[in-house]
């Protein structure tokens, strides 16, 4: 995967928010001017209070499924960023670029409907209670509660989704499976910046709190 400086998250990050500003509420994290730098920080601070520290610690060395499955996360997203869907055929090139949104979107919003869902929300974790200096961080643990976000993501994680092409625009549209009606429908740029969205949370929650691999340097 290519690695990006701090100043190109943030505008990756802010471009994705504006793509999506009509869909969820303005917050303290999608408002923000660096919404990586400030929830990368805020995540520094948090775990440099001790008892924060050790009771998340604590929890994560009960839940050691957290790190496995964020280890694993990064391994399917760093082979499917690595396909060259431009090269295919001309004639197969529109699947097979249909294929590398979907290798990137699905594992990452099954992974918040799994293990980093239950991290950041089941009532054992510490994460589940945030100070109220932590207004950032906050804010993109409850964009993951936001109702667009949620649609999506349980259209992916239940397998009931699907892809419609009107024009020259991609449309992914989420079903609800029990009465077999449709439930969210988002024009490709806006999947694509819940998954942006939803993988930076990722990414700072396994360096700063999970796998403790972080620097100076965000």
């Amino acid at each position: 995967m290519p690695t990006h400086t701090t100043a190109e998250k943030n505008k990756i990050l802010r471009d994705a928010f504006a793509r999506i500003s009509d869909r969820v509420a303005k917050s303290a994290w999608t408002a923000s001017p660096n919404p990586y730098s400030d929830l990368y920080t805020e995540c520094r601070t948090l775990i440099a209070d001790p008892e924060f520290s050790q009771g998340l610690a604590r929890h994560l060395a009960t839940r050691a499924v957290v790190r496995r499955s964020i280890e694993m996360f990064f391994t399917h997203i760093a082979m499917a960023a690595r396909a060259q869907w431009q090269n295919a055929p001309i004639e197969a090139r529109a699947v097979v670029a249909r294929g590398w949104f979907l290798g990137r979107w699905i594992p990452t919003f099954l992974i918040i409907d799994g293990p980093i869902g239950r991290f950041l929300f089941n009532e054992s974790s510490p994460m589940s209670r945030l100070p109220a200096t932590c207004p950032v961080l906050t804010a993109a643990r409850d964009f993951l509660n936001d109702q667009t976000f949620r649609l999506l993501r349980n259209g992916f994680a239940h397998w009931a989704f699907h892809w419609e092409t009107i024009g020259p625009d991609s449309y992914v549209v989420a079903y609800d499976w029990e009465r077999d009606l449709p439930t969210a429908k988002l024009h490709l740029e806006e999947a694509d910046a819940f998954h942006i969205a939803a993988f930076a949370l990722i990414e700072i929650l396994d360096e700063v709190l999970v796998s403790r691999r972080y620097t100076d340097d965000a």
